[in-house]
């Protein structure tokens, strides 16, 4: 199948120069209500159904696998964004494990002069669905005021802990190192390497990856799922990084390597391929100085 990055690309190019309020403005008052006419036009998807595409799509029982997605772009799918959820646990079973991002904003507190992050109640921006994945049973988030990840199967509780303690989100007893450890798929709905995460994994693996990407150390306030409060220290992006960030000249190289697929996924497309697949990806790229923030590739 052939890719769509291209018009991401463009629209990736657009929101750089467009204001935030502009943006806010054409995705509410016209891009949002094309996509709800066209997902009324295309009429309701069942969760039998989409348990097939996602099977066709090498999903399997036992698997590990982190999903990004737009609901949207999908279509309208009968239970919404539970019942998207409730496809990938029935495939996997109770020995796989579903991970979403459940990124968040972050939020100064002037009063207490640093930031503050409550992983209970800390909404997510990565979307409906790992927003409603978040509020369901069983669910573990992990300690991280900007990159938190959440998880629900098999060792649910061991994969979400420990990001409190990491040198960086990504680093390397970070719950996004455990998807590589576990070898996870990584489900790309409606989205492409704009969203996927997995990537920055090589920035902490890769010692020599020849871009500084961190901040130095925060003070942040954590509040946990039971009340208790803690100071930690944490890290992210440098905020500069957005201007020179191409994540979508990895896709030729990951399609030139055969490790990604790319499938029909109702009124959108799916990509599947493996954390791992990523990390060596581009590890090798970058010994050759080639990585997302770099003009070549």
């Amino acid at each position: 199948m052939e890719s769509k990055v291209r018009e991401s690309r463009i629209k990736a190019r657009i929101k750089h120069f467009l204001p935030f309020a502009v943006q806010k403005f054409l995705y509410g008052n016209i891009v949002k209500k094309a996509r709800l006419l066209r997902i009324q036009l295309q009429g309701k998807i069942t969760k039998e159904g989409i348990k097939k595409e996602l099977q066709k799509a090498g999903l399997k029982k036992g698997d590990a696998v982190i999903v990004h997605s737009s609901l949207s772009r999908i279509g309208y799918i009968d239970g919404g964004a539970k019942a998207l959820i409730d496809s990938f646990l029935d495939v996997i079973g109770s020995k796989g494990l579903l991970v979403m991002p459940a990124f968040s904003a972050l939020h100064y507190d002037k009063k207490k002069k640093m930031y503050v992050f409550d992983v209970k109640k800390t909404p997510c921006y990565t979307g409906s669905v790992p927003e409603t994945f978040r509020h369901m049973k069983n669910v573990f988030r992990s300690v991280s005021p900007t990159h938190s990840l959440i998880a629900k199967g098999k060792n649910a509780k061991w994969f979400a802990g420990g990001h409190e303690k990491c040198s960086s989100p990504y680093a390397g007893k970070s719950p996004f190192y455990r998807l590589y450890e576990l070898d996870a798929k990584i489900f790309l709905i409606g989205v492409d390497q704009l969203a996927n995460s997995s990537i920055h994994i090589v920035e902490d693996r890769y010692k020599k990856f020849p871009f500084k990407v961190w901040t130095k150390p925060n003070k942040v306030l954590v509040t946990f799922n039971n009340g208790s409060k803690k100071v930690i220290y944490a890290r992210w992006h440098l905020p500069n990084l957005y201007r020179i960030r191409d994540n979508n000249m990895l896709e030729k190289h990951f399609l030139e390597e055969n490790l990604m697929g790319i499938f029909p996924f109702f009124g959108t497309e799916l990509r599947v391929i493996k954390a791992r697949d990523v990390a060596d990806c581009m590890e090798r790229l970058a010994k050759k100085n080639i990585t997302i923030y770099s003009t070549k590739g």
